[in-house]
């Protein structure tokens, strides 16, 4: 009786909760959707990670502030190229966790805003504080103004790699890392066999440190006016104050937040209304019977079962899960989208789930144009997915590539007897029964059926982009065996088809499926993760008597009616 009168108790409360917030939805539309400004400047605070909404845990939802999103972002900068009232638009530049990949997308929407005739202009009240700030002022250099604060200091230091490894404190620990691989170049498993850089190591990451100085300095040199030598120059003598800054041209001025707001835009004598990122995104109605686009996303490792978030340190993170991408991509040829891009942004994974999500990216691509846009990084695993699509696009700065494969264990017997005095006891049974174990080194039978296992998952991904790329087996070997190339490195390989960020794959998405490539779209996102609170009123659905009530709520009867993997690099 009193689990009932609770439950009673709880379905009211729902009920009520969500009785308001249908109407605060209601009068909350009424004001954000108001017309934007005759002239207007679109201010935008980028900082953080940029990240698209995802299956965060639920602490982290429920406390972390509302922040820009790379897709919003994006799609704000785009509509504003071609926007009449936005006259000029104003970033604050903070630190931005993004991508090298990430900050060339934004770049190319502000210099496409400059060729529009919007006047753009960047603060940052420091480019750094005692940190590497290159993608920072990087991304600010597209503005047509730079302003940093009087204390500023301009930190564009330039690149170097660290690459760590573990061996030596697993040597102290007892335990012994085993991780055999396919390819010379899959050199994420040397984090645990390793001391310090393979030859063949050092070669790759000497080539993506190369590309990625070269693309710096040569887009800063272009930015701000430059001769790319002087750049280099500017970087080997950083950290600058902002006064060398200044006078070595990476700024053009010195003042405050307030006094950079009110500087009156291109000369204006009519002061502009600022509007935030937010309430411009909200104010753009969709357009009626616009064709639609699906977006589908694939980030963060992959796995099988569902997508989810793991808190864990290091290795946590967003995880895509097959399920889930595979349900997304079904849902996607059953609507009434026209074409789909498909975003991936994934150092890889498993090879079984890549294979998966790759498998239904095919069946996708008979019935529409699938067009791929890579993220910071979709290597390996990732890259499995992405080669059965129609078209593959790449930024300049994206890793990809990584066609390879590894796998292992580390052997704690030494460790669980020596440092902790654990012993085992065994009792002899079938000769592999305890090959995936964590606790004996492997035999040299099991070692061989590891590596048997390996070769045949590494042919199968050979084929599969020898087939999607039409190339031979030797092509793919040439720039496979776990072999990473940026973006603009990949396009010359033929692993990509061209350079570009997400609005070049959707407009390229709409050319394909015969539309304009500046035709309005709607833009339908895949797969769509619930909401904290969804989460909370779906389990109370589940329960017998208080869904009972919220069904009857919503039928109007009580009221009115969202192991296949890259190697770490860390780039600053």
């Amino acid at each position: 009786m009193g689990s009932r009168r609770g439950a009673a108790v709880a379905a009211v409360v729902v009920v009520g909760l969500l009785v308001v917030g249908v109407a605060l939805t209601v009068a909350g539309a009424t004001l954000l959707l108001r017309h934007v400004p005759r002239r207007a400047m679109l201010v935008v605070d980028v900082a953080g990670s940029l990240a698209d909404p995802g299956p965060e845990g639920p602490v982290a939802e429920l406390f972390s502030p509302r922040r820009v999103t790379r897709q919003g972002l994006l799609e704000g900068l785009a509509r504003a190229v071609s926007d009449p009232r936005i006259r000029a638009v104003r970033l604050r530049v903070g630190d931005v966790g993004a991508g090298f990949a990430t900050v060339q997308e934004i770049r190319s929407l502000l210099g496409k805003l400059t060729v529009a005739g919007k006047d753009t202009a960047a603060y940052l009240d420091t480019v750094g504080e005692f940190a590497p700030a290159n993608r920072e002022y990087l991304l600010a250099s597209a503005c047509r103004r730079i302003v940093v604060g009087p204390l500023a200091t301009v930190n564009l230091t330039g690149l170097s790699a660290r690459v760590p490894f573990l061996r030596g404190t697993l040597d102290k620990l007892g335990i012994e890392p085993e991780f055999p691989g396919i390819g010379e170049f899959k050199t994420a498993r040397f984090f645990y066999t390793e001391k310090d850089l393979t030859a063949e190591d050092r070669e790759m990451t000497g080539w993506l440190l190369a590309s990625l100085r070269d693309q710096l300095v040569e887009q800063i040199a272009a930015s701000r006016g430059l001769e790319p030598a002087r750049v280099r120059e500017l970087v080997a003598q950083a950290p600058l104050t902002a006064e060398a800054a200044l006078a070595a041209g990476l700024v053009d001025e010195i003042a405050d937040w307030q006094g950079f707001v009110e500087h009156s835009p291109a000369g204006g004598a009519e002061r502009l209304e600022e509007i935030s990122l937010g309430r411009y995104l909200r104010a753009q109605a969709s357009v009626p019977g616009a064709p639609v686009v699906a977006v589908v996303s694939v980030r963060g490792a992959i796995v099988r079962g569902e997508s989810g978030f793991s808190p864990l340190p290091v290795v946590g993170g967003e995880m895509a899960g097959a399920d889930t991408v595979a349900e997304a991509l079904r849902a996607v040829r059953d609507s009434e989208a026209v074409a789909a891009v498909l975003r991936i942004d994934s150092p890889g994974g498993s090879a079984v789930a890549a294979e998966t999500i790759r498998a239904e990216v095919v069946r996708t691509a008979k019935q529409m144009p699938v067009v791929v846009s890579m993220g910071d990084v979709a290597a390996s695993g990732g890259y499995w997915i992405a080669c059965g699509a129609t078209r593959l696009f790449a930024s300049p700065a994206t890793l990809t590539g990584s066609i390879g494969v590894y796998a292992g264990h580390l052997a704690m017997a030494r460790f669980w007897e020596e440092k902790l005095g654990v012993s085992w006891g065994r009792v002899e049974g079938d000769p592999n029964a305890d090959i995936f174990a964590s606790l004996d080194p492997w035999t040299p039978p099991q070692r061989a059926a590891v590596e048997r296992l390996l070769q045949t998952v590494y042919d199968s991904f050979v084929e599969r982009v020898a087939a999607a790329r039409r190339m031979s087996r030797e092509a793919v070997e040439a720039v496979g065996r776990g072999r990473v190339f940026t973006g603009a490195q990949a396009v010359e390989k033929g692993l990509v088809d061209e350079l570009g960020g997400f609005e070049e794959a959707l407009a390229a998405a709409k050319e394909l499926a015969g539309l304009d490539r500046d035709q309005p779209v709607q833009l339908a996102f895949y797969p769509r993760f619930p909401s904290l609170w969804e989460r909370v009123v779906q389990r109370l659905v589940e329960d017998r008597e208080v869904g009972a009530l919220l069904r009857a709520l919503a039928a109007g009867r009580l009221a009115p009616p969202g192991v296949v993997w890259m190697p770490p690099i860390a780039l600053e």
